[in-house]
């Protein structure tokens, strides 16, 4: 069959060949490829793009390639490689009619999987806003068989017909209605499995004076055949060679918009959102001695707003009512056929992940310009969510959210811009079984950010940034004989950002950042702290930019972070009796210091539709430590000197990308 599909690739590159030879052929070429290299990840990408008018056939090519590289622990790389092409040519017939022949190949090599389909299909328009397509042809699919006993896991070839069929209907007045409506349905018999797939679209919208109603819904149908288990129930069970797994998954999503103005700049705006999905798991099949596990899976989510929109030209507000319900059900489809113990074993272990909740939040926001050169902006929402479950899940639970936001913004003049902004939050957890009530827990967040952004002159721009943010977390009681774990988080940021042009074409750019973040133990009823942690971070960039088509960018960073470690293991080497070396290990609570120096640089290349960037940059990273405690007293200097020299290790990160067009 391999032969026989290559051989129908090859006719259908004789039939464009021979119609393109009467002709001059017109065609264009993107390719975009990109490379990266990150720590013990390598990435290769490629998308491939050719268009072109052979004779009186339009063929679309697209190739996309990606390619990753995992460095393991034994130095040994781990590749998943995919590939997926798709050829599309398209020639008319008559003024209505078309042949079309198209073909998909997708490659998997991970999992050693690949797919391939061929059409040849005609297209039809019967109407001027109508087209039809029907197609027929073949399919092949290789994947993964089942493992039988010590031996490897085979892999399967289906092959067989494939049908597909497009109905499009561009967009059109209809009794009032501006309707559009398209759909696609492809189907596949590679014995003994099945492919299929649906989908329909349609979009309806319609004014009434000045309100105007939109309404959107979409329905698909998928169906896959598995040797392999698609269902974590049937793993591990001892299945036939010609047992198949067939997952079937519809889905209905419907979206309805409404505007209505009522006076001017103000207009009501309702929607709704209804999201419906049944996945089904088959065992179509399994011979009857075998045990398998039919299942099936529901899912409905609900989302309704209504709300006030005001605009006028120096204010713009908001304020909606949003209410969302959502329900999942998972359900054993063959507990009957099954054992008693396997039955209610599954059953209560589908059920466990079933849930109910509810959600209903109020929003709002206020925009506005005080004075030419103030603006004020306050945002704010409150959220209740009812999350219910079955009693086998002990995730039963009630939350309330609370956050409001105020930003000030003032332009003192073209050169100088600050602003401030205020956020605070408010979060309660319940949990209603009395088996997790132990962590219903409150947090409470407080945000203050100053910014500044000052250009003095033309060629310099200097922003400044600081940030100071308390989050307190505490218990709603504690269990007698336990202590109290509530804790605190006060954070301090500073941020800078410095940009000078020293003459055409070349910039100088500055980043530097500070943070402290402190953990404690959190008294609330005193309001005071036990600290336990502080971390602290620092961090310098400088670069130097200089090109204009040609851009190139040279740099340095510098990163340094301290905190708090509780089980630091030093390993270390001593002289023993004999005067040979010999290995020690020593787990002691610490402070760990980890500092990362390297160059950076940059390259950007742009000319005419073909651009090129290269990020490059190197760190050399050491780990440092400061051993607290006791030490045995006859290596203690050995110990404390291998821990301030600590670890070294170069971490190159390498980014090339590539744009070009013909």
């Amino acid at each position: 069959m391999h032969r026989a599909f290559c051989s129908w690739w090859f006719l259908c590159i004789c039939v464009l060949g021979v119609s393109s030879s009467r002709s001059e052929a017109q065609s264009s070429l993107q390719q975009e490829t990109e490379f990266a290299r990150e720590v013990n990840r390598y990435r290769w990408s490629s998308i491939t793009v050719w268009n072109a008018n052979l004779g009186r056939w339009q063929v679309d090519v697209a190739n996309r390639f990606l390619s990753d590289a995992y460095l393991q622990f034994d130095n040994r790389l781990r590749f998943r490689d995919e590939d997926r092409l798709s050829i599309v040519a398209v020639r008319p017939i008559r003024r209505r009619f078309g042949a079309s022949i198209q073909g998909d190949l997708d490659w998997f090599g991970a999992g050693r999987a690949s797919s391939r389909t061929l059409f040849f299909g005609v297209q039809m328009i019967p109407l001027d806003a109508l087209k039809l397509k029907t197609a027929v042809g073949v399919g092949s699919d290789r994947r993964p068989g089942i493992v039988q006993g010590d031996q490897g896991t085979p892999l399967r070839v289906d092959t067989g017909p494939a049908v597909a069929v497009s109905v499009e209907l561009e967009p059109r007045e209809i009794q009032g209605y501006r309707i559009s409506f398209n759909s696609d349905a492809s189907w596949q018999r590679i014995a003994p499995r099945r492919v299929g797939d649906l989908m329909l679209e349609g979009t309806a919208a319609r004014s009434f004076g000045l309100a105007r109603l939109e309404s959107r819904t979409r329905f698909s149908s998928r169906r896959r055949d598995t040797y392999q288990s698609a269902s974590f129930l049937n793993r591990g069970q001892e299945r036939d060679p010609e047992s198949i797994e067939a997952t079937t998954s519809d889905t209905l999503d419907t979206n309805m918009l409404l505007h209505v103005p009522i006076m001017n700049g103000l207009r009501i705006i309702a929607q709704a959102d209804l999201r419906l999905n049944q996945r089904r798991i088959r065992a179509p099949s399994t011979p009857e001695a075998s045990i398998t596990f039919e299942t099936d899976f529901a899912r409905q989510a609900f989302a309704g707003q209504i709300g006030l929109h005001y605009q006028r030209e120096r204010m713009d507000a908001q304020l909606s009512a949003e209410y969302g319900a959502t329900n999942e059900r998972r359900s054993l489809n063959n507990r009957d056929l099954l054992p008693p113990s396997e039955a209610s074993q599954k059953t209560t272990l589908l059920q466990q992940a079933d849930y109910d909740e509810g959600v209903f939040a109020v929003n709002g926001s206020v925009r506005g310009d005080v004075f030419s050169t103030l603006s004020i902006l306050f945002s704010g929402s409150s959220q209740i969510v009812r999350h219910d479950t079955p009693l086998v899940n002990l995730d039963d639970r009630d939350e309330v959210y609370h956050t409001a936001t105020l930003t000030l913004s003032h332009r003192r003049s073209r050169q100088l811009r600050v602003a401030a902004r205020l956020y605070g939050s408010y979060r309660h957890i319940v949990f209603l079984n009395a088996e997790r009530s132990a962590e219903n827990n409150i947090q409470r967040t407080l945000l203050l950010r100053p910014s500044m952004d000052w250009t003095p002159i033309p060629e310099t721009r200097i922003r400044v940034a600081s940030e100071v943010r308390a989050t307190y977390t505490t218990d709603d009681f504690v269990l007698p004989g336990r202590r109290s774990s509530d804790q605190s988080a006060r954070e301090m940021r500073l941020e800078s950002e410095t940009e000078h042009r020293i003459f055409l074409d070349t910039d100088v750019k500055l980043s530097a950042s500070f943070s402290d973040l402190r953990l404690g133990r959190l008294r609330w009823d005193e309001f005071s702290e036990i600290p336990f942690d502080t971390l602290r971070t620092y961090s310098v960039w400088l670069r130097i930019q200089t090109g204009r088509r040609l851009r190139g960018e040279l740099g340095w960073r510098t990163f340094l972070r301290s905190d708090f470690d509780r089980a630091i293991t030093i390993q270390y080497q001593f002289p023993n009796d004999g005067g040979t070396a010999a290995r020690g290990s020593i787990t002691r609570t610490g402070k760990r210091w980890v500092i990362q120096n390297g160059p950076s640089g940059a390259l950007y290349w742009i000319r005419g539709q073909t651009t090129l960037r290269l990020d490059a940059w190197a760190n050399w990273q050491q780990l440092r430590y400061r051993l607290y405690g006791q030490l045995p007293s006859a290596n203690e200097e050995v110990i404390r000197r291998v821990a301030r020299r600590g670890t070294r290790r170069l971490i190159p990160l390498v980014s090339l990308s590539i744009f070009w067009k013909l």
